[in-house]
């Protein structure tokens, strides 16, 4: 029974492989393997794997490259597009997955667009590849590994054009000085649903005459959209001398006393060895529904040769049981790339706490302490009734 089984396996490994390679192969020649055709194209009906120009969405993506050399941003593009009520991408897909979406264009849609060589006639292969026929997840491929197929389609964008996109897109990338500066923004979160927070500034001239500046804090979601978090705003000179005093409080009980130090410490270290604990257990009981599993094929196999269930039903209890495997080789994998994170961070010791801790009493201010703070707070998260939470971080910085 354990020889048929195994031979079963290597037979659906073998096949597994065999269409691994035609793939491969396919992705050599430049073929287009992929289930939907990138907007403004269309699958060839009289060649396989073939795209042809979409004559009613190739239009759209021309303008949107030419808008963009006009000088037109993602985010001015994507409102000019929803105020057209011209369909996005997830419009022309009619799948389960894009049903409940807004269908409405916005700057990462337009980004990601300018970004496609397809548009220049080349089909890109090879990104990612399953780890087995058994597992769903899939790795990523580094981009020097791809394949780069050109003229494999009628180009929608020439590649003078691209090029010049390509270039201004790598030029506004670049990072600029900041007008307005606060040391917190990157540690900003909200504390309702955990999304990052944006600062917003504000000007505006007093009677005096001086000009007033105004920041605050509010949920990066939110702002996008009023409705989707209940949590409000917070001023910046709310939050500013709330962080001192509670970075300066905590600091204080770590300086004066070594003995709740090493307490941290070793507290640090069994929550560490807790985790890990923890994550080796779940793998051994998955490891052990696993088996529980494949005794369950070889008993229900056992029982379709001796005719105690039919055919139908042996299929459809392999297929249930399989799908279970599965999920739990799956969860496996990533329990055990959880643990070898958790085996690589190192807890820090009492001594380079204190040594933060004295640098956060002396500093008198956080504008000149960006770097302090960077090994200091992980984040902070600010809630409705003018209420802050900061996470310290406990593992080595480097």
């Amino acid at each position: 029974m354990t020889f048929k089984l195994s031979f079963n396996d290597y037979y659906s490994l073998d096949i597994s492989n065999k269409i691994k390679a035609v793939k491969h192969r396919k992705q050599e020649k430049g073929e287009y393997l992929a289930p939907y055709a990138p907007y403004g194209y269309m699958k060839d009906p009289n060649i396989k794997n073939h795209l042809i120009i979409n004559e009613e969405t190739a239009p759209i993506v021309k303008r949107i490259f030419e808008l963009y050399l006009q000088g037109v941003g993602t985010p001015k593009i994507a409102k000019l597009l929803n105020d057209e009520n011209i369909p996005s991408p997830s419009k022309h897909l009619d799948t389960e997955r894009y049903k409940k979406c807004s269908h409405k264009w916005n700057k990462g849609a337009i980004y990601r667009l300018l970004k496609e060589k397809v548009y220049v006639g080349t089909i890109i292969g090879h990104k990612s590849y399953k780890v087995n026929h058994k597992v769903k997840t899939r790795i990523k491929v580094p981009k020097k590994e791809w394949y780069y197929v050109e003229n494999q389609h009628e180009p929608i964008i020439d590649k003078k054009t691209f090029e010049e996109v390509q270039t201004k897109l790598a030029n506004g990338n670049k990072c600029r000085e900041r007008k307005n500066y606060n040391p917190i923004k990157q540690f900003m979160y909200c504390g309702h649903c955990g999304g990052k927070a944006s600062l917003k500034t504000h000007k505006r001239q007093v009677k005096s005459g001086e000009i007033h500046t105004h920041q605050y804090f509010i949920c990066g979601k939110k702002s996008n959209d009023y409705h989707v978090c209940d949590n409000g705003r917070i001023a910046s000179s709310v939050v500013i001398p709330l962080v001192e005093k509670a970075i300066k409080e905590e600091c204080s009980k770590i300086v004066f006393s070594k003995g709740d130090l090493t307490s941290i410490y070793e507290q640090a270290k069994e929550t560490s060895n807790s985790k890990k604990t923890l994550i080796k257990r779940q793998i051994e009981k998955l490891e052990k529904e696993v088996k529980k599993i494949e005794k369950k094929v070889e008993q229900i196999y056992s029982d379709k040769l001796e005719e105690i269930i039919s055919a139908e039903d042996f299929s459809r209890f392999y297929k249930s049981y399989q799908e279970k495997k599965e999920s739990s080789l799956s969860k496996i994998n990533d329990l055990r790339k959880e643990l070898e994170k958790a085996n690589n961070e190192k807890v820090i010791d009492y001594r380079y706490i204190k040594k933060i801790a004295e640098q956060c009493l002396n500093m008198e201010s956080l504008d000149q302490n960006q770097e302090l703070l960077n090994k200091l707070i992980d984040r902070i998260e600010y809630y409705k009734d003018k209420k802050i939470k900061i996470k310290y971080k406990f593992m080595e910085c480097k």
